[in-house]
């Protein structure tokens, strides 16, 4: 059995959750696993693997616009498990967050990219200093602007961050309130047909993890729930990496987005289920000591305890 929130009704559930956390972990439900999405996620794989029958427990979906929300919902304690950006997350764990990454996906191929408008005078990543540039504070996005000043020997304050939502960070390129929008796809893809063009340049600087999230309440109290869907999970994963077409009419069934766009993002990168190995921990340390030396984390962040890999 489901059931699913937006982000609204999950948002008025943290008082309620942060009192329940009081009475114990039992009073909010040992059958009962909430758990953070956004369109086209994670009950999309599960669907389309057929991982949705036969649930022993019930799961209680909630619908978040990115991972930030998602993940501050989680550390509040309104949902016990959910997916997002590895970069999102190194951001939430400078911020004492209560949470730990349980499972991986890899993406191999074009990651976060940074756009601009057609007429714009900015031709490739080297120009961008001296500008305002759009994206989600502690995203993927934001970190790969940063390694791009990184690796053109540029300072952070090279250019000058608008930190917006997904959809204002599209209307303010648009509109020119920004000149350039740092996102990863499907925007950049639906970008890219209303006219704005991908800035050439450094790529691949950032890790591209996807991962999915065990609140520590949940992972003492609920590890068995949290150790059934995450296989669940990763058998979905494995599924959309293997039946492209038939994932990119999921989603586009579930988001309303256009299936060219969904097949021009399912055509420019790979993803797969990946293990939460030494590899994939050293690339979440450069990235927090990368987000150290742009002031973005006020402290010095091992990311190694953030990682359970027993869940594997």
């Amino acid at each position: 059995m489901s059931i699913i929130l937006n982000r609204r009704s999950t948002l008025l559930m943290l008082a309620g959750s942060m009192l329940s956390a009081c009475a114990g972990e039992g009073a909010r439900g040992a059958g009962k696993l909430f758990v953070g999405d956004q369109r086209g996620g994670s009950r999309v794989v599960l669907q389309g693997a057929k991982r949705l029958d036969n649930i022993p427990y019930e799961i209680i979906w909630s619908q978040f616009p990115n991972a930030a929300p998602l993940l501050e919902a989680l550390n509040a304690g309104a949902i016990d498990s959910g997916i997002g950006g590895d970069s999102a997350f190194i951001f939430a764990a400078g911020t004492n967050a209560k949470i730990k990454a349980i499972g991986a996906q890899a993406t191999r191929g074009i990651g976060p990219v940074v756009l601009v408008r057609r007429d714009s005078p900015i031709r490739s990543l080297a120009d961008l200093a001296g500008h305002k540039v759009a994206t989600p504070r502690g995203s993927v996005s934001h970190n790969h602007v940063l390694a791009v000043l990184e690796a053109y020997g540029q300072p952070y304050d090279a250019v000058t961050f608008a930190f917006l939502s997904p959809f204002d960070g599209r209307a303010a390129l648009q509109s020119g309130a920004v000149d350039a929008w740092a996102i990863w796809d499907p925007n950049a893809a639906m970008a890219e047909q209303e006219g704005a063009r991908i800035l050439p340049g450094k790529q691949d600087l950032v890790s591209g993890y996807a991962l999915m999230f065990g609140r520590e309440g949940a992972i003492a109290y609920k590890r068995g729930l949290l150790q059934d869907y995450h296989d669940r999970l990763m058998a979905g994963w494995d599924w959309s990496a293997k039946n492209r077409d038939a994932y990119a009419d999921l989603m586009h069934k579930d988001t309303g987005l256009a299936i060219d766009i969904l097949r021009i993002m399912q055509a420019r990168a790979d993803r797969v289920p990946a293990r939460i190995d030494d590899m994939l921990i050293a690339r979440q340390q450069e990235t927090a000591d990368r987000y150290l030396r742009a002031g973005v984390i006020d402290r010095k962040l091992d990311v190694r305890p953030l990682f359970d890999a027993s869940f594997s």
